[in-house]
């Protein structure tokens, strides 16, 4: 009976393997996306945030990994209104340390907006 099992789960996983790897092999020829594989960028604006802020980026990259989008992380900007705390130190050790995560000021931020990116 064990044997009629595991010759069963291999059976299962062999085809399912199979299934997988054609899937992936028509997706990248023929360039198929998901709906999810949008660009995603999520803008967070602070001023004087310092304690709160890298609770706030890692609630944002938590609920995407745990959203139904395949544990896709948007990439996040950050601008700062002018803090004349901390806010910017953390925003750039955020930046160091996510390759997803991009640090701008007001006047940047504005100057990009108008150039219709």
């Amino acid at each position: 009976m064990a044997t009629i099992i595991m010759r069963s789960l291999a059976t299962f996983l062999a085809i399912y393997g199979l299934v997988q790897l054609i899937r992936d092999i028509v997706n990248f020829f023929f360039d198929i996306k998901n709906k999810n594989d949008e660009d995603v960028v999520v803008v967070i604006k602070v001023k004087n945030s310092a304690e709160s802020l890298e609770a706030a980026v890692r609630t944002v990259i938590w609920k995407s990994l745990s959203c139904t989008n395949g544990g896709k992380v948007p990439d996040i900007l950050i601008v700062d209104l002018g803090s004349d705390d901390e806010t910017a130190q953390i925003a750039n050790k955020l930046c160091a340390d996510y390759s997803f995560i991009y640090y701008t000021t007001e006047e940047l931020y504005n100057k990009a907006k108008g150039t219709n990116l």
